[in-house]
């Protein structure tokens, strides 16, 4: 029998369902699906506040009325409450919009923001910073630094629901550690991971969540070159999401699996993870997502030696288009289109993109990814004979490799300044 929806349990919860589903929806929970139980378990604490589950008799089925009847009045008084945060967020959301940098910005309206303080204000913070994580990654690291500040000082009983602060600490804890991920500060990223399994322990249970913690552990194993963790964690998360219905984001994993088969030398494995990934996705739900999958498969083509096939997919795909609001992943276009032209024996225009993208990441102060560039640059330049200019290039590079921990970049670069 298919899992219940949470639609579905809530409507138990609160009496809404007709006697064919909620017989069906009580047939199923007890015939012991622990994930749906579980489901259950949640929404009822935040619907009526207690558990009911913990009474010590069971209740006859002639009672079942009384019980939903009561918990419809008290979830009605929740779906009040839930408005009024709602409303909240849309506050906070404007305000973040009149002080982009978060709580650190001179600016930051502090006496609007006192009303707004607690899941309205660390969540819009959340989605603010996501909203640029293509785009600033300094301003999103930003907000993700307020978000936990203002998680760590919401006081449990502000939201009586067991589990609730907990997940969001967790929530903000992770995102946090995406943003230190992704401005290349690895270490900062671990601790602050660490505070968020820590965290989720404490939650209510959310496979979501779980799910959600587990996918941005898996980009920070993936950052740390420890590629086979990473693809073990992105197979947790897919089936996560699978047993809560959530394709799209199984397919996010599959793509995000096929990333870490690319660093692995797996490039056709890397390609088919990647298109099925593809076909998994709500485009319209993250139009980003689906235009960096395409763009990552266009690197897989190249690198399983598809060099045509990969210009075609690039030429008909209009991802400058579409990416036009994303300038670091634009960025990626440009190292990809270098790769392309060295794949089509163009040195000279491979050369010239890939000096261009280094010198943007190096300007950007993303020196993991400029070295990362360097490597093909230096590749380039080992087809045109260029080997003393090579060997400068190559000892920068295995400097940044080796400073970051990462030992097979840093012996591949090791080998073109010791060997040129």
């Amino acid at each position: 029998m298919a899992h219940l929806g949470k639609g579905e349990l809530a409507d138990l919860l609160t009496g809404r369902l007709d006697a064919v589903g909620r017989q069906r929806a009580l047939d199923h929970l007890h015939s012991g699906c622990s994930l749906c139980q579980l489901h259950l378990r949640a929404l009822a604490e935040l619907l009526l506040g207690e558990g009911p589950w913990m009474a010590a008799e069971p209740v006859v089925e002639d009672q079942y009325d009384e019980a939903f009847a009561k918990a419809g009045v008290v979830a009605r008084s929740f779906r009040v409450r839930w408005r009024k945060e709602m409303e909240k967020l849309e506050r906070a959301l404007t305000l973040l919009d009149q002080a982009p940098g978060g709580l650190g910005e001179e600016s930051f309206p502090w006496r609007q923001a006192q009303a707004l303080h607690g899941w309205p204000l660390c969540e819009a913070l959340l989605q603010k910073s996501y909203e640029v994580r293509f785009s600033d990654l300094r301003r999103m690291l930003n907000l993700a630094e307020s978000a936990v500040r203002v998680a760590k000082h919401i006081r449990p009983e502000k939201y009586p629901w067991p589990g609730f602060v907990a997940d969001l600490r967790a929530r903000a804890f992770a995102e946090l550690s995406n943003a230190y991920r992704v401005n290349e500060r690895l270490s900062d990223a671990e601790v602050a991971l660490g505070h968020a399994k820590e965290f989720l322990g404490e939650g209510t249970g959310d496979h979501a969540l779980e799910a959600r913690v587990l996918d941005l552990e898996a980009s920070l194993r993936s950052s740390q070159r420890r590629l086979k963790d990473a693809v073990v964690l992105l197979d947790q998360v897919c089936r996560l999401h699978i047993e809560t219905g959530d394709l799209h984001l199984a397919g996010r994993a599959l793509i995000a699996k096929g990333g870490n088969a690319f660093y692995l030398g797996h490039a056709g494995e890397s390609i088919d993870l990647i298109q099925r990934g593809l076909q998994m996705l709500d485009n319209g739900r993250d139009p980003s997502l689906e235009l960096l999958g395409r763009l990552n498969k266009i690197d897989s083509l190249i690198k399983a030696g598809e060099p045509h096939r990969a210009g075609l997919e690039l030429l008909q795909g209009g991802l400058r288009k579409g990416l036009a609001d994303a300038p670091l992943i634009l960025l990626k276009l440009r190292w990809i289109e270098g790769k392309l032209h060295a794949g089509l024996s163009r040195p000279a225009k491979a050369g010239h993109a890939f000096m261009e993208v280094r010198l943007e990441y190096l300007g950007m102060g993303h020196v993991y990814d400029a070295a990362l560039v360097g490597l093909d640059l230096a590749e380039v330049w080992l087809r045109q004979g260029q080997a003393r200019y090579v060997r400068k290039l190559a000892k920068e590079t295995y400097e940044t490799f080796r400073d970051l921990g990462l030992r097979s970049e840093a012996s591949r670069a090791f080998y073109y300044w010791k060997n040129n």
